[in-house]
């Protein structure tokens, strides 16, 4: 990997951690909620918005798929339940690595940027209420072009809008699917093998794949 002028990171499970909306999913399903399963239904419906052209909410997607889940278990559950189960998504908390790398990557002047399915509203207040903000150049949604990751417009858009060629570009993303788009536009790419994060695609991964994020910083000579 060449030396980076520009680390973008997705946002939700690689910089933080989904265990708020686990807590929530007991009430539902009780001990070991699928939380897994959910979250590959909310992939498969973004995947399918890109194929459609009919782009929506990631949010409106996140409780359609949270509904499908429950009633595939033979549960009932109401659309304003399912929007209050994944409310916490706003205010979830950084794993325990992501400040002292982000600490430590900014003060070695790395440019740094956060690229999201989320809305352009939720990504902005993930990050700051995480107390990510200071370090975060731009906070980017899939909003502002109306297709989810890992379709390449996501990744030249982010780009363009932190000028830079998009070969200069490192995403660092604990999703196989995110670092495989961001490399087939073009762009560099680091794997955060996060708990349960496997590389299951049938394409090579990146060259560099970390446990988590100081090391990275570690690797980069942060």
């Amino acid at each position: 990997m060449g030396g980076p002028k520009l680390l973008v990171f997705d946002v939700n499970e690689t910089l933080l951690s989904l265990d708020p909306i686990r807590e929530n999913l007991e009430a539902t399903f009780g001990a070991d909620p699928p939380i897994g399963e959910w979250f590959a239904r909310l992939l498969h419906g973004s995947l399918l918005a890109n194929d459609l052209d009919q782009y929506r909410s990631f949010s409106d997607i996140a409780a359609e798929s949270l509904i499908n889940v429950a009633a595939r278990r033979g549960l009932l559950l109401r659309a304003e339940d399912a929007i209050a189960a994944i409310a916490p998504m706003k205010e979830l908390p950084a794993h325990p690595d992501v400040l002292p790398a982000f600490e430590r990557l900014h003060a070695a002047g790395f440019a740094m940027a956060t690229l999201t399915n989320g809305s352009s509203e939720v990504a902005a207040a993930q990050i700051k209420n995480a107390g990510l903000d200071p370090f975060v150049q731009r906070t980017i949604s899939v909003d502002e072009v109306k297709r989810f990751k890992p379709d390449e417009a996501t990744y030249n858009h982010a780009a363009e809008v932190m000028d830079v060629n998009l070969s200069d570009l490192v995403m660092v993303a604990s999703h196989d699917w995110d670092c495989a788009g961001a490399m087939a536009a073009g762009a560099q790419a680091v794997f955060v093998k996060r708990p349960g994060a496997i590389w299951g695609l049938p394409v090579e991964p990146p060259d560099k794949q970390v446990p988590d994020l100081l090391q990275m910083a570690s690797a980069l000579g942060a």
